[in-house]
């Protein structure tokens, strides 16, 4: 059975002007796939690019879309989750006004609140950032 992409405004806490990703396009128990237009007033891209704080985000929210997806398909609210490291940053090369870029999140482990993920940035399928995430989950919303 395939996996219909879903706007992720119901599955992460966030709202606009600090959403930063448009669709979720696959999730699974391990992975959540995102989709995210940069925009004009996206407020990680006042330069003309998407900035580096801006994709770690990204990844933070894109994490958030999967497990908010299976949170409301149990019919629970969807949990807090707050950035606590960033590892191994790696940006190879930053989005413009208007470019899509698609994000991957795979959990690699979780012990009882934390979360440790890696995740990966790309365009037009190119590599252009990756990084490791430990995320707490606060089941208080």
């Amino acid at each position: 059975m395939g996996f219909t992409a879903v706007p992720v405004r119901d599955f992460i806490p966030q709202r606009e002007p600090f959403v930063m990703v448009d669709k979720l396009i696959y999730a699974d128990e391990k992975t959540s796939r995102t989709t995210l237009r940069i925009r004009e007033g996206n407020i990680f891209a006042a330069t003309g690019s998407f900035s580096t704080a801006g994709m770690v985000e990204a990844m933070a929210q894109s994490a958030a879309a999967g497990t908010g997806y299976f949170y409301k398909m149990r019919g629970e609210p969807v949990p807090l989750g707050y950035i606590g490291a960033v590892q191994h940053l790696e940006v190879f090369e930053w989005p413009r006004l208007h470019e899509e870029i698609e994000l991957e999140l795979n959990l690699q482990s979780k012990v009882l609140q934390v979360s440790l993920i890696s995740g990966t940035v790309k365009m037009n399928n190119r590599l252009i950032a990756k990084c490791d995430l430990k995320i707490f989950i606060s089941n208080h919303s």
